[in-house]
This record gives structure tokens, sequence and C-alpha cells, in this order.
């Protein structure tokens, strides 16, 4: 066979003007020894084909008319929530109102497309084997592998750890109330301490003298955990005490807490436990209140991989280790959505259900089984996750449906998840107490944001639209697409108002957590939307409505402008916050944008006296009526030509809000 030979020289010959044989390598590159650098290059021809507007828009004709089929003959949209994966228990069926929030295993279905992680040699090997033992009827296998490795002589430094913790712990008073603070704001929801930690880990480990090196691992786990802890208690603090706040509070005990997890780096694979996989979690919380969103992925990471390398996405063997992994669910969820990042658990790959029953506890009566006001939250929560996974991926992934479907699958999921939330975890918007636990009420934040973040899109869209073309809206849309986007924009806009009024009744009520991350985010959310509402309402040619007029809008955001302001002094996110804000005001009240737009947005706000609260109509405050919002969307039927609004335009405008 010959050698084949391309009938162009390679780089080499053409820069020394030498015949080049066409070889690969060639015989002159050969010749100077260098046959790694014989590279051949040549152009791609570009290849432009020019088309027809007309054959243009019969082709998308063609594919509306595809699409309207395909809407006939396809399910309803209350339909489309039959896809939740049974290998976890259903969004809709988690039983919180019905039996506790208990899944019956029974109901649980194999997955077309589950990973069982059989392309494992090791685990091949191990399935033979076990085919054979059983297949000859053997007890037991004959010869049991002992795998072997090096043992590293990288050891934790014990009087380094020792050294540490004695230099940072508090007294165990001090500690106690610290934990208690936290577990106040957020225990039900981001964090987990386990019945009896007080006892059996602060007092019989933490603070007993006789450590030991039996059980110094444990120790050390359990240390880096109680640092966390107390970070994270120091950043919920009263700001409102006599003592002297820090600037950074808890960041002695943050940087401790990392310094011991560089310590048990060495050891990872030996010492891994759910302890360790708390402090990842937890130290990531703390980063985010930093402003450190990449640090805090990247240890949300390093908790999920742990708890995939100990096969507890698989199984679990008591409740706290299932807790804990569907805490690194929530993580998961929290990092990825608000940072664009990618999701790190696929749902596909989780075999455990969301609290599997317990074994009875002790001195409870036989077949009981224990429930409590915390674990109602920390399963809403975790549903609230898994909508976020649709959200991720329908709203914010390209896919095959149109964005009107996806967001009316969105929408049902939330109306759902609302209307199966306990009566316990009812918020009276009308007579709303801060003294109602703080779970609750994040967890109604949470729900305004997801609202917010499934119909924002349309909002980026149509302003898109507006400005491409020149147009008012009317002359855009047909009537029931413009009724379509209109409920949309009044849903989105309705749930930053509302999430604005809560987070302010938070603020002056001196129950926000101001040193925190997640509060300060959830105003800047909000108020992007409240914003730029304001700026398309002052457009001429925008004239379609948000349910409130423009100064009710500029109240709003002079509002979290100002609690965003005042959080500044000892919040970091707060500050960065406030000022990409304060920047987006001054480039759309710009003399430039402004000519251009023919608008009239000032970026003078109404000044407000800076211990002034703001007053809210508590009448007029109530949750987004989604039941309304769905009404007004089905109305379409999904079939009708008019609903789908070019998906073309919308996925190149709005993809990237």
């Amino acid at each position: 066979m010959t050698k084949k030979t391309l009938k162009r020289a390679c780089q080499v010959c053409k820069n020394r003007k030498k015949k080049c044989s066409g070889g690969l390598p060639c015989e002159y590159c050969l010749k100077i020894c260098k046959p790694h650098e014989c590279v051949y290059r040549s152009r791609v021809p570009r290849k432009t084909v020019s088309i027809t507007e007309n054959y243009l828009q019969s082709l998308k004709a063609k594919i509306r008319e595809l699409e309207n089929q395909l809407g006939n003959s396809s399910p309803t949209p209350t339909e489309f929530l039959q896809d939740a994966n049974p290998l976890v228990s259903n969004k809709d069926e988690d039983g919180v109102i019905d039996g506790g929030p208990y899944i019956d295993e029974s109901k649980l279905s194999n997955h077309t497309f589950h990973y069982l992680g059989d392309s494992a040699c090791r685990k091949y090997l191990s399935k033979i084997k076990q085919s054979l033992i059983k297949s000859s009827k053997l007890t037991d296998n004959p010869h049991n592998s002992d795998f072997r490795t090096i043992s590293l002589d990288i050891a934790p430094n014990i009087s380094l750890v020792r050294s540490l913790s004695a230099d940072v712990c508090p007294p165990i008073s001090e500690a106690k109330k610290c934990i208690a603070t936290v577990y106040k704001i957020i225990g039900a929801d981001y964090l987990f301490i386990e019945p009896g930690y007080e006892v059996d880990i602060l007092e019989n480990l933490i603070y007993c003298d006789t450590v030991d090196s039996t059980n110094f691992m444990r120790y050390s786990t359990e240390m880096v955990r109680f640092l966390t802890y107390l970070s994270l208690g120091c950043l919920f603090e009263n700001s409102n005490s006599d003592q002297p706040r820090s600037k950074f509070p808890g960041l002695s005990y943050f940087e401790c807490a990392l310094k011991l997890q560089g310590e048990l780096l060495k050891v990872y694979d030996c010492i891994a436990n759910t302890s360790l996989v708390q402090s990842f979690l937890y130290v990531a919380y703390y980063a985010l209140s930093l402003d450190k969103p990449a640090f805090a992925f990247i240890q949300v990471g390093n908790a999920i991989r742990m708890m995939y390398a100990l096969g507890h996405h698989k199984r679990t063997t008591n409740p706290d280790q299932n807790r804990v992994f569907w805490l690194c669910f929530v993580y998961d969820r929290i990092v990825a959505i608000r940072f664009g990042y990618p999701l790190t658990i696929n749902e596909s790959d989780v075999d455990i259900p969301l609290f599997p029953v317990p074994p009875p506890e002790r001195n409870s009566p036989p077949g009981s089984i224990s429930m409590s006001l915390e674990k109602y939250h920390f399963i809403s929560q975790v549903q609230l996750a898994r909508i976020t996974t649709d959200i991720v991926r329908k709203i914010y992934t390209r896919n095959t449906a149109s964005f009107i479907a996806n967001c009316h699958l969105v929408l049902t999921q939330l109306k759902n998840w609302l209307d199966n939330l306990p009566k316990y975890l009812d918020l009276n918007l009308s007579n709303l107490k801060m003294a109602q636990s703080r779970s609750t009420i994040n967890l109604h934040i949470n729900y305004n944001y997801s609202i917010m973040i499934t119909t924002r899109p349309v909002l980026f869209y149509v302003f898109n639209k507006v400005l491409t073309s020149g147009k008012g809206l009317s002359s855009l849309f047909s009537v029931k697409s413009h009724n379509t986007i209109q409920t949309l924009l009044k849903a989105s806009v309705e749930a930053a108002n509302l999430q604005s009024v809560i987070l302010t009744t938070l603020y002056f009520e001196g129950v926000m957590a101001n040193a925190s991350f997640l509060d300060c985010h959830y105003i800047f959310s909000a108020t992007i939307i409240l914003i730029f509402a304001a700026f398309c309402q002052s457009l001429p040619n925008y004239t379609m409505t948000f349910g409130c007029d423009i100064s009710t809008l500029f109240d709003r955001v002079q509002t979290n402008l100002d609690i965003l302001q005042r959080l500044s002094q000892y919040n970091i996110p707060a500050s960065n916050f406030n000022r990409q804000l304060t920047e987006f005001i001054d480039l759309i009240s710009s003399k430039g944008v402004q000519t251009t737009f023919q608008g009239y947005f000032q970026s003078d706000l109404p000044e407000r006296y800076e211990d002034s609260k703001p007053q809210l109509d508590s009448q007029a405050i109530k949750n987004i009526d989604l039941t309304r919002v769905l009404d007004d969307m089905s109305n379409t039927n999904f079939s009708n030509d008019a609903v789908f609004f070019d998906n073309e335009d919308f996925l190149r405008y709005s993809n990237s809000f």
C-alpha cells in the first residue's frame, strides 16, 4: 500500500522555501529531525447561500404549522407534570399533607436512563462472582479480596489541630448561644444539627480534655463542622446588641475552618463523613457572604463528590445521612440558579427518597414516626429545589418546546407547591408579622424568587422587540399573544414588588440577616426587575402595564436601594449589589440612552430620611395568583398560531438575561 501524500507543502518547507514531499511527516522534516513540526494548513472555504425573505417566512410558517399539529396531539399542560423523575418522590405527592413527608417506596419505578455505575470494572467482576456464587449455592465468597494501597506518611498534624482549636474555641456557653442563633435563622433550610449534638459532640468531644489518637480523626472532622457553625452564628448575630460588631463577623472561625480542611485534605479518602460534608456546605454559605461565588461553588462540589464517594446517593443507613444528601441537593441548586453554574446532581442518579421511614425512636410508641415543623420546612425547600431543576433546564436551556409551554409547566409546579403547602407554613401577607418562623418566611421568599426568574425573560424579550422594530406592542403581537405576554409581565413585576415588601418588612422589623448573602441577593434580583420595568414603562412605544404605576415602582426601588446602602457597611455583597444597581440607573437615565429611546426616566429618585420606615399598604399585599396566570395562558390552548411568538427571536434576545 503506497503512502498517502498531500498536494500542498507543510509550513516548515514553505518558510524555508524547500520542495515538500507531501508526506506526514515529509522527507525534509525527517531530514532535519523535526517531524513534530511538520504541519499542513489549508483554508476552509466559506460557503454562503443567499435566501429570500419570503423563503424564510415560508419555513417559519411550516414550523408553526407543525407546532400546531403537535400541540393538538400532545397532552394538556397539566399533564406535563407526569414527567417527574420516578426514582425520587413526585413533587406533588411527597405526602406533606397526607400521611406526613414519607415516601412509599413501592411507588418508585425503574427509570429508563438510570445509571447504575456498572461501567466500573471492579463492580462488573463483583457481579460475575456473585452470579457464580448464587448459581453454585455457595454460602459466601471463598476468596474475599483484600485491596492493597500505600500508606502515605502525611497524617494530619495533631499538635497543629489542637493548637488551632485551643486558640479559637470560645467558652462552651458562648458556643451554644452562637449555634442557637444560626439554627434559628437557617436551621430548617440550609443547616442541619442532629438531636443530641450539644451533649454527644460539644460536651463529650469538642470540649473534652481527653482527645487521643483513637478518636482524633472524628474529633478533627467535628471540629471543622463546629467552627463553621460558629462562623455562621457570628454572621447572624443581632447587629443591635451593645457589643461592638466586627466588620466581618465570624471571619476568624471561617479562616480556621479552612486551615483545618486543608490539613485534613491529606486523608480525605479515609475520614470522609457527613460532618466533613456539612463543613464544605457551611463554608460555601459563608463564602457567599464574602461575595466569593466561585469559591462557594467549588466547596459545594467537594461536598457532593464526597457524598457520591460515600455512596449516599444510592443508599443511606440513617436519617442523618439522608438529610445531609438532600442538603447538598439544595445547595447545588442555590449556586447553580443564582450564578449560572451547571447543575452537579442529576436527579436520575439518586436512589434515596426524601425522608425514608425511620426506625422507631427511643421512648416512642410502637409503629409511630416523628414529625416536626423543621422537617416540613426542609421538605418544602427540597421541593422548590426540584422545581429549580426545571427552571434551569426548561427556561434557561435551549430545548425543543416553546417558552410558553415551558413557562406554563414551571408555573403549574409552583402553584401546586403552594397549594400543597401545610397550613403550618402559610404566610399571612395581609398581616405580615415577623414573629413567625424565619424559615417560613424563607420559603415564601424563595417561592417568589422562583416566579420572578421563570417569567422575567419575557420582559427582556419584549424590550428587545420594541427596540429593534421601533413599533408599539399592539402592532408587534396579536391579541392573544399580547394578553399572554402581559400576563407573564405582570406576574414577574408583581412577584418582584411582593418580594420587596416582605424583605423591607424584614429589615425594618430588625430580623433580616444583615450580613448574609441570600437576603441581599433577593433584594438585588427584585430591584433589577423593578428598575427595568420602570424604564420600559417610561418608553413611548411600551404601552403594556404591570399592574402598578411608575411612581410605585420608583418607591420600591428607592426603598430597596436604601436598605442595600445601609447594609453595605458590614455586607460585601450588599455593597456590590448597590453599586451595580446604581450604575444601572445611571446608564438608563443618561442623556444618550434617554435621547435614543425618547423616554422620561430620571435617576433622581425621591429621597427618604435615614430612619424613616416606608408605609406599606397591607391590604394590597397578597400572593401572586398563579391560578389566574395559568388560566390566562391556558385560554390560548397552546395550539393557536398567535401564541407561538417568534421563538427564534425569543431565544436570541432573552437567553442571556
